[in-house]
């Protein structure tokens, strides 16, 4: 690099790449689990199977489902952690820049701090969302299986 503003630069552009990336793989596990839940609508609907083998047929989605979930958090805990390293680095950086704005460490006091929840803690609700879905989901078919209703 050939000044610390270039340097400066280069990370704030890998925070928005890194927030961007995070934000497509968010669509992606949301997008795949909507679809989950539309297959198994679906079996639940037009399948013909009743029971127990209603209950057998949605069993791999359920797994995948699930399984979908926790890589999701996973994947976000990650991005939170690769991110906030850039904002770590992009802080200490502004303190060497003289008459810096100190835009990055604003931002990051601002909206990032407790008790205050970052956009990855918010963003970490849906897919703990989707496996409580997926769990009572689950428990009603079991249920609906044992007592005869499906």
């Amino acid at each position: 690099m050939d000044n610390k503003y270039d340097e400066y630069k280069y990370f704030g552009e890998h925070v928005l790449h890194q927030s961007q990336r995070r934000q497509n793989f968010s669509q992606i596990y949301l997008t795949v689990n909507t679809a989950i839940f539309g297959i198994m609508a679906l079996l639940v609907k037009d399948s013909g199977l009743h029971s127990w083998n209603l209950v057998l047929a949605n069993l791999p989605l359920f797994v995948v489902g699930l399984l979908a979930c926790v890589v999701w958090v996973t994947t976000i805990i990650r991005f939170k952690k690769i991110i906030g390293w850039y904002y770590e680095q992009l802080r200490a950086m502004e303190k060497g820049i003289k008459d810096s704005y100190k835009f990055y460490t604003k931002e990051w006091d601002t909206f990032s701090q407790k008790p205050k929840s970052s956009f990855s803690d918010l963003e970490a609700v849906m897919p703990k969302i989707f496996i409580g879905l997926y769990l009572v989901y689950a428990l009603g078919m079991i249920l609906a299986a044992k007592f005869g209703v499906l």
